[in-house]
């Protein structure tokens, strides 16, 4: 697992049509096409072939915990990001980490979870403080 973390003033995605590549990738049902957020950690997130999903998965969400209190924020953005890898698990597994993440986020955060599967216009308002984006490997 890769993930990419922003302390973001606002997030704002809108879903722009289902992803095609690669070529088995399997998109979830779109249920909002536009979503946003704000004072967030925003999270692109990349499950890779032989992650152990919770294993990794814990490590991510000890992160977030770490990141909250880092920069006094409750909200959190996980955002399926495949460009951080070339080595990607199944939509299938992929699908479950992030899940499996939103899971146990939501018990103490305000959790959005972004659709896996589609071309999105993105915005990222980060702030500028030290510790503001954090790249981590699991």
């Amino acid at each position: 697992m890769r993930a990419l973390l922003f302390h973001c003033k606002n997030y704002r995605i809108k879903i722009d049509k289902l992803a095609n590549r690669p070529k088995d990738i399997m998109p979830e049902e779109v249920n909002e096409k536009e979503q946003k957020s704000s004072d967030c950690i925003v999270i692109l997130i990349t499950i890779e072939k032989g992650d152990e999903i919770e294993k990794v998965s814990n490590k991510l969400i000890i992160e977030v915990q770490k990141m909250s209190e880092d920069v006094g924020s409750k909200n959190v953005v996980l955002l399926p990001f495949a460009h951080l890898s070339n080595n990607l698990a199944t939509s299938e597994e992929a699908i479950r980490a992030i899940k499996l993440v939103e899971e146990i986020l939501i018990n103490k955060y305000e959790v959005v979870r972004s659709h896996f599967g589609s071309h999105k216009s993105l915005l990222l308002d980060t702030y500028g403080h030290p510790g503001n984006v954090r790249y981590r490997e699991f």
